[in-house]
């Protein structure tokens, strides 16, 4: 798999854990409803705990996800193969969000972990 590929599928994975803490409080713990939707969101609601938890990860994944898009591109420039690194950050992080709503805690830490590695590897192939 390409890092352009690549690139493109962790778009499509910041997306997915967006609207997933959605979907969950308004089809499973129907918490949300549908009218809400289209409010302007004015009222605060209760949220489910995996709302909130799924909410956490997206934060998360949005402190190291540029990190992660500008150590890809200046793969791409500079023709630096860390296409296997970032597939692996990749699945760490698809991974790391269904472990983090479900309450895993070690295993969330420990794929964390794998991701943050995955971020010095990638930046340690450019020296």
């Amino acid at each position: 798999m390409t890092i352009e590929n690549i690139l493109l599928i962790a778009c499509l994975l910041l997306l997915i854990q967006i609207f997933i803490p959605i979907i969950i409080d308004l089809v499973f713990t129907q918490k949300i409803k549908i009218v809400y939707l289209f409010t302007s969101r004015d009222n605060n609601i209760e949220n489910s705990i995996y709302f909130n938890r799924g909410k956490r990860a997206l934060s998360n994944l949005l402190e190291t996800l540029p990190i992660f898009i500008s150590l890809a591109l200046l793969s791409i420039f500079l023709e630096i193969d860390n296409a296997h690194l970032a597939l692996l950050w990749l699945v760490f992080r698809a991974t790391y969000f269904p472990i983090y709503i479900l309450g895993i805690k070690y295993a969330r830490s420990l794929l964390w972990l794998g991701a943050l590695a995955c971020l010095i590897l990638m930046g340690i192939k450019f020296i």
